[in-house]
């Protein structure tokens, strides 16, 4: 129609000259390499509102990245660094308050299956983020809640996580370098969302399924 607004793009990042082919289903599912991305969204403790809205501050949800991370990763790993990184640089928004403003995925590829954990940080201009590799003899359940607890920055072969894990937390005074390794669920998450048991019996029922016996 005439009286139509004009699409404006809120914001853009720099191309490359080859992205991979990928299935998505409202988020990025399995690509080329066979870098494959399951999401639950989650509680945290920080919000922030997209560019575009009234006092949008963040470029990135997490349906665009996980897209992006299909184009552009060849392992898990990889896809991890990649939103990360633009959520630090470019800001990351999540769902809602009722929903939950942080996020997580897992993440896999043939070789490696990691749990990757966001959410904006507090000037809602940029982001804090850690995954933790699942061991291969291991498995995780993602309910709407936060899973990784103790975070280790000098075991790169196991975790990633952005410097505002710590600056953020020692900030406002949630943790210091005294209280040992950081726990990642215990700071940022904002608990189980509509009701309290919402998440819990969900990882309870799966871990129940998995070894009936224990």
């Amino acid at each position: 129609a005439d009286d139509e607004e004009s699409f404006k793009p809120i914001g853009s990042i720099e191309q490359i000259s080859r992205t991979f082919a990928y299935l998505e289903d409202t988020y990025g599912a399995v690509n080329e390499k066979q870098v494959g991305i399951g999401e639950s969204t989650c509680s945290a403790v920080f919000g922030a509102v997209p560019l575009g809205a009234p006092n949008g501050t963040a470029l990135f949800s997490v349906d665009e990245l996980s897209h992006i991370a299909m184009e552009r990763a060849s392992s898990a790993r990889e896809a991890i660094e990649i939103m990360g990184s633009l959520a630090v640089k470019y800001g990351f928004y999540g769902a809602g308050e009722f929903e939950g403003t942080g996020e997580s995925l897992g993440v896999t590829d043939p070789s490696e299956a990691w749990i990757f954990h966001i959410l904006p940080d507090p000037t809602g201009k940029s982001a804090i983020w850690a995954a933790q590799k699942i061991p291969d003899d291991s498995f995780a359940v993602l309910a709407n809640m936060f899973v990784i607890r103790e975070v280790d920055p000098s075991d790169t072969t196991n975790f990633l996580m952005s410097d505002s894990v710590h600056t953020v937390a020692s900030e406002y005074k949630w943790w210091s370098k005294e209280d040992g390794l950081l726990d990642f669920t215990k700071i940022y998450s904002d608990g189980e969302y509509a009701h309290k048991y919402y998440s819990g019996r969900r990882v309870w029922g799966a871990y129940h399924l998995a070894f009936p016996s224990q």
